[in-house]
């Protein structure tokens, strides 16, 4: 009867025949949760190095497993390729070795911004006027933002300077789903799961700020085909939806970390004319823009996701 009261409380939801998992905290004891416990461990050690001695390890990370993570050496490849076709291979071979360093430096900030009391980096907001005068009608705002590198890290800073919620997706990992939402709920009003319509809505209803970023490949469904860096590539329409249900201001936001690794800009700008009627216009909107911000700093980008997965019909994977 007690190992019976320290498995997961199944429960099956009102609407539908699904059945929806429940997890005390007392569950998250069992063996099956000890590896994510020994790398939560492993995020708060990370948390607390100093910034120099961050850099030198990111920087021997990137060389190693650029040679042993092939998978995502292959994606990050043909991302570049295609968005890049004005760089020569060489060129195109070193945008994708900064990528990694990039990427893996972002995962110390991140560290540091989920287990860490108060990050102290410094942190330059440029438009923080935009959104005021957003603000100030009384509408909800949609901050569009992006998987530019340093994300959680700039969010942990900029909440000194307003209030937000922030939208995310569910891991699959409880515990890690746990750990994570409670982390970023530390420097945001709250965190939203993406699939959560009605808080969303709510949010943006009362006149809340939401930072939202569409640029992932969902598949299909709910997505169109429009151009990114030239490639026709599935992008949702959600956000053209969220700002005509919650009569929302959609305002741009980008973020990039400086040269010397200690400090980051964060951008506010102006509204964007979301929504315009046209979802597919709207869609066309978000990925122009969006190009624009990357091709500032390219390698603070997530190349390491297929961007460019779901295809039109009878169209090729890319990523073959």
């Amino acid at each position: 009867m007690r190992q019976a009261r320290n498995r997961p409380i199944k429960r099956k939801n009102q609407k539908d025949s699904r059945v929806t998992e429940y997890y005390r905290f007392r569950d998250f004891w069992a063996p099956a949760f000890w590896p994510t416990w020994l790398g939560i461990a492993g995020l708060y050690l990370m948390a607390w190095l100093p910034v120099g001695l961050r850099l030198v390890i990111s920087r021997a990370l990137a060389a190693l497993l650029y040679r042993l993570v092939a998978s995502r050496r292959k994606v990050a490849h043909t991302n570049i390729r295609l968005c890049f076709p004005e760089l020569d291979a060489p060129a195109q071979q070193r945008l994708v070795r900064e990528v990694f360093y990039a990427n893996i430096l972002n995962f110390f900030e991140t560290a540091q911004a989920w287990c860490r009391p108060k990050p102290r980096m410094a942190l330059q907001l440029d438009g923080l006027e935009h959104l005021d005068q957003a603000r100030a009608t009384g509408r909800g705002v949609i901050l569009l933002g992006g998987h530019f590198g340093p994300l959680d890290i700039a969010g942990s800073l900029f909440i000194e300077h307003f209030e937000y919620s922030l939208v995310y997706r569910k891991d699959d990992n409880p515990l890690f789903n746990y750990f994570m939402t409670r982390a970023r709920e530390r420097y945001s009003t709250a965190t939203i799961a993406r699939k959560d319509m009605k808080g969303l809505l709510r949010t943006l209803k009362g006149g809340g700020t939401v930072w939202y970023a569409p640029d992932q490949d969902y598949g299909p469904k709910a997505s169109v085909f429009v151009p990114f860096f030239g490639v026709p590539t599935a992008t949702i329409t959600m956000t053209s939806k969220l700002a005509q249900a919650g009569n929302a201001l959609v305002l741009p936001i980008s973020a990039y970390r400086r040269a010397d690794g200690r400090g980051f800009v964060v951008t506010i700008e102006a509204p964007l004319a979301i929504p315009s009627g046209d979802e597919v216009a709207d869609a066309r909107t978000i990925n122009a823009w969006l190009e624009r911000r990357i091709r500032e700093h390219p390698e603070q980008y997530l190349w390491l996701h297929k961007r460019f997965k779901t295809r039109p019909e009878g169209e090729p994977s890319l990523y073959q």
